[in-house]
């Protein structure tokens, strides 16, 4: 698959092999395109959002059938993409709330670029790398992580 912007780097296959797994899991019909309907139920229920509107038009815009292309396009394009390590880590700690992996995060430099990798808890990275054995925190960095990746970052802290 040719892609624009190409995927030069290592960092940058992990991502698209992380986008293509979201992509798959909300292309319910598999016909290689998001539509409404279908990120309308992820939201929902794989993300356990009760109101989308919001998430909807940052996520569709005016495409109403979202490729793969059309997601590598915004991810490569976005802010959290371009996240410093030290942007990461406050994200990390004040929308995440889980301080404590701040030192596994800076050991592995986890910037806006590995987000990806989070969002679709990718175990060999989440429990061999990050070091992050509790469950439920893998959890919730992963639907956090999801967040920024598909709907960019969050405009004020969660209190």
């Amino acid at each position: 698959m040719s892609l624009s912007p190409p995927c030069f780097t290592e960092e940058d296959r992990f991502s698209l092999e992380a986008l293509q797994t979201i992509h798959k899991q909300m292309d319910d019909d598999k016909d290689g395109g998001i539509e409404v309907e279908e990120s309308d139920e992820f939201i929902r229920e794989d993300m356990k959002y009760k109101d989308a509107t919001n998430k909807h038009s940052h996520l569709h815009r005016e495409d109403k059938h979202i490729t793969i292309e059309d997601l590598w396009k915004r991810w490569k394009t976005s802010e959290v993409h371009n996240w410093t390590l030290e942007d990461t880590l406050q994200w990390l700690i004040e929308f995440v709330e889980l301080p404590q992996y701040e030192k596994n995060f800076r050991d592995n430099n986890v910037k806006g670029t590995t987000l990806p990798r989070i969002a679709v808890h990718e175990p060999s990275f989440m429990i061999s790398q990050l070091k992050i054995s509790d469950r439920s925190h893998r959890q919730k960095l992963q639907l956090k992580a999801l967040d920024v990746v598909l709907f960019g970052p969050l405009t004020r802290p969660p209190h």
